[in-house]
């Protein structure tokens, strides 16, 4: 019998109520002294758990870099009535979106979500158009074509940096003259990132720019390659591709079943073809919602309740399907993904450590010398300092009316009496008749 031994003791029901009760009894010898009998009864009562409570021993891990941004339009610019003419619930739809991020808030596939200031147009309920987002590199969207989106891309940008967003941004697609894009035709996979092109959202210039094909010099398209970009041609009359495919677990493309869901699985497993994909069908309609949450695999996929076997399906495929209810949004044509913009806050920083002059995408995610980085070298990146934030400038907060205009104050044209011997009124009333 060793002579530190640890017993626990689990009670069951009592009266009809369930009581759980965790003892625990460390008789200590002269081999296990106090301090480590101290962190054992630590690690069994006192050790605080995520969204489990402070005494559970159940683990669930969390993933506090993967957060999602999304906005409300005003009620009043909400469509009464879809392009069939069936009646939408405003009330109702307002209430079934903001359920949806609560049930997204419950899964593992982000950690918080953030609702920005509303837009006076409704299509500012559609975040995930503006930006991609690929690990700590965040590509923002083309104003050509939503010109009148300009401030809400650039206010969407200060809230991500307020928020604590540290990727660096590539500015890639807003230099290609003629480019259109959405971030709606972006999937990340772990092995690169999908991207629609062939319709009105998306051109063919716009791919050409991110797989390297029209650039200049070997040396700009060997970047341009770095980004993995693999191309998926899409029909013109095709929905984005992030609804019609979604990315899920560690090698499964969830997909909708139906003509562009097909085309659109068919050529991602052609252009990655090292991973053996688990395509899983989902019935045509059917609204869903997944994504590459980061580092661990997360098994979660929010899909529509009015669909059970779409459910049933991803349940016996080994993902963990939850129920939202999206009757009202599904009138109107709108998809999960669409209102949902991910940003992924990375741990580690902007440098990530190591050396004082790693630059770049290659040393700018979590890696193994991130636990020796300072607090404050993300303020310099090539060993030069970083001053203020390239993503909000002072301009356009001016032009946002989002400063005050500065107050001028004129040099007084004379002397204070304070500054100067005696007082504003004379202390000795004057004689009369001087």
């Amino acid at each position: 019998m060793p002579h530190g031994r640890t017993v626990v003791t689990w009670n069951a029901t009592t009266a009809g109520s369930t009581v759980y009760s965790l003892a625990l009894r460390a008789s200590l010898f002269t081999t296990l002294r106090p301090p480590a009998g101290g962190a054992l009864a630590r690690l069994f009562v006192g050790a605080p758990t995520s969204r489990c409570g402070r005494h559970s021993l159940l683990h669930a891990s969390t993933r506090r870099y993967t957060n999602v941004l999304y906005r409300l339009p005003p009620t009043q610019t909400i469509p009464t009535h879809s392009p069939s003419g069936e009646e939408v619930d405003t009330e109702l739809f307002v209430r079934q979106v903001k359920h949806f991020f609560e049930v997204l808030r419950q899964s593992q596939l982000i950690e918080q979500s953030h609702e920005m200031k509303s837009c006076p147009y409704y299509e500012c309920l559609f975040t995930n158009d503006l930006f991609f987002q690929h690990y700590d590199l965040i590509i923002p969207m083309p104003k050509l074509g939503r010109e009148h989106r300009s401030a809400e891309i650039s206010e969407t940008i200060r809230y991500m940096r307020g928020w604590g967003a540290t990727g660096d941004v590539n500015h890639v697609l807003q230099d290609v003259k003629g480019g259109r894009a959405s971030g709606s035709d972006f999937i990340s996979t772990t092995h690169g990132i999908l991207m629609g092109y062939g319709t009105s959202r998306t051109n063919k210039l716009s791919m050409m720019t991110l797989t390297g094909a029209i650039a200049p010099s070997e040396a700009t398209a060997e970047q341009a390659r770095a980004l993995c970009v693999e191309p998926v041609e899409m029909l013109p009359d095709s929905p984005p591709l992030s609804d019609v495919i979604a990315f899920a677990g560690q090698r499964t493309l969830v997909i909708s079943d139906t003509e562009h869901g097909h085309n659109a699985a068919q050529q991602a497993v052609q252009r990655i073809p090292k991973v053996p994909w688990q395509i899983i069908k989902l019935e045509p309609g059917c609204c869903f919602f997944s994504h590459l949450a980061g580092v661990n695999y997360v098994y979660d996929v929010l899909c529509d309740q009015d669909f059970p076997l779409s459910m049933e399906r991803l349940g016996e495929s080994g993902m963990n399907p939850f129920p939202v209810e999206w009757s009202e949004p599904r009138k109107l044509g709108i998809t999960m993904r669409s209102i949902c913009m991910t940003a992924r806050f990375t741990r580690g920083t902007m440098n990530a450590g190591g050396y004082a002059n790693s630059r770049g995408h290659a040393a700018s995610s979590f890696n193994y010398h991130s636990r020796d980085i300072g607090r404050k070298s993300r303020l310099f990146v090539g060993g030069n300092r970083k001053h203020g934030d390239q993503l909000a400038p002072l301009a356009a907060q001016l032009e946002a009316d989002e400063i005050q205009k500065p107050v001028y104050q004129p040099i007084p044209r004379y002397a204070p009496p304070m500054h100067r011997p005696g007082t504003v009124a004379p202390t000795e009333p004057p004689v009369q008749g001087a």
